[in-house]
């Protein structure tokens, strides 16, 4: 469980859910009914999913006056373990039965969220777990000639035939989760070229642009014909002669991502913390000691106020753990709890140069209020140190 995403849905839906399974209870005519569905709600609450939906299932199969709206808590715990058809089947059983608009148009946003999670391609997994030491050892190795595989949107460069075939598949499908995310699901329109660099030294003699810190990194420039270049820069081995299979979880994705938001920002300034934050989560695997750490840091005061971290422009060595971590946690939870639509027209906002606060206000059609930033920050915080808690207990 170290690693997996457990980003859980929002709280305000469980008050919705709460708010309907009380109104069911009350009138319900089976006292045994009234109080599975109270069960299953705390189960749901306290993150116990599994036991959530079974005992909402048993509920929801009876007949009792209410029992349908059992449903809605049977299609959330599918939703959170990522049993996206399956959710979207619970989700239409409560619309068949519920006249309420309120609820349906929270219901089918919830079936939106379902089709875009399960739209990611075939294949689509963490590919270093799926890496045999066969294969890694393969992965290795570096031949004297360079290797090119292209696709749709790539033009792969390596020492390793090997390596070059898997690189460029796996871009498509980083890609194409970046797309969701940035683009609401748009194509992107463009071509990439991407190196591999045998090691480190190799890297850093061509990825001349590139951190002195860094494995990988991207850049976009006109040539002198007014050509655009879009091109990625990736080491093949690490410190230890071996293959890096963090390159393709997490460095690819996450080198392409800023490289997308370049391209989509332009000249205006998207704030950093937004940058990192949507660079982490197109990353395959997502990476729990960033909740973990942000959690402790809230806990503990060591935390970067929402206020203060919005309007960095960079970090020092001494809160860049914490930078990076918050960056995550504030992305991650507002993507969580935005439609796609919703997040779009925020980053849209942003481009026009909103502040992020402001933008998340405006997507949202909430009302001017002096208030909102701190209440963002209050929600953010409660959700993170939710999470944080929900980490520890697993441990």
């Amino acid at each position: 469980m170290a690693n997996r995403y457990v980003i859980l849905p929002a709280a305000p839906f469980l008050v919705l859910v709460a708010a309907m399974c009380f109104s069911a209870a009350v009138t319900d005519s089976e006292p045994s009914s009234s109080e599975g569905i109270q069960q299953a709600l705390a189960a749901l609450s306290s993150g116990q999913a599994e036991r959530a939906e079974r005992i909402a299932a048993k509920v929801a199969a009876g007949e009792a006056e209410g029992a349908w709206r059992a449903w809605l808590i049977v299609a959330s715990a599918r939703h959170r373990l990522d049993r996206y058809a399956s959710a979207q089947k619970a989700y239409r059983q409560f619309l068949s039965l519920c006249r309420s608009p309120a609820e349906r148009v929270y219901v089918m946003e919830q079936i939106d969220r379902c089709r875009l999670a399960s739209a990611e391609p075939a294949g689509a997994v963490v590919v270093s777990e799926q890496l045999s030491p066969r294969r890694r050892a393969k992965l290795s190795t570096v031949d004297n000639r360079r290797f090119t595989e292209s696709s749709e949107h790539f033009v792969v460069r390596a020492r390793n035939s090997d390596l070059a075939r898997l690189i460029v598949k796996q871009a498509e499908i980083a890609l194409g989760r970046i797309c969701r995310i940035i683009l609401s699901g748009q194509d992107y329109p463009h071509s990439v070229s991407i190196y591999v660099w045998s090691n480190v030294a190799e890297y850093r003699k061509h990825a001349v642009s590139a951190p002195e810190w860094s494995g990988g990194s991207f850049s976009l420039r006109q040539d002198d014909n007014g050509q655009i270049i879009r091109r990625i820069d990736l080491t093949q081995l690490g410190g230890d002669g071996l293959f890096d299979a963090a390159m393709l979880d997490r460095v690819l994705p996450h080198e392409m991502c800023h490289l997308v938001l370049a391209e989509f920002f332009g000249d205006a300034p998207c704030p950093l913390a937004l940058n990192e934050g949507l660079a982490m989560l197109a990353e395959a695997r997502v990476d729990n000691s960033r909740v973990l750490l942000t959690g402790a840091a809230l806990a503990g005061g060591g935390k970067i106020p929402l206020r203060k971290l919005l309007r960095m422009d960079r970090c020092d060595a001494d809160n860049a753990a914490v930078f990076y971590a918050e960056s995550f946690s504030l992305t991650a939870y507002l993507h969580k709890r935005m439609t796609p639509g919703q997040f779009g027209e925020m980053l849209a906002h942003i481009k026009t140069g909103c502040p992020l606060d402001e933008a998340v206000q405006r997507a949202l059609y909430v009302p001017g209020n002096e208030t909102f930033g701190k209440r963002l920050s209050a929600a953010w915080e409660a959700e993170a140190l939710r999470q944080w808690q929900f980490l520890q207990a697993l441990d």
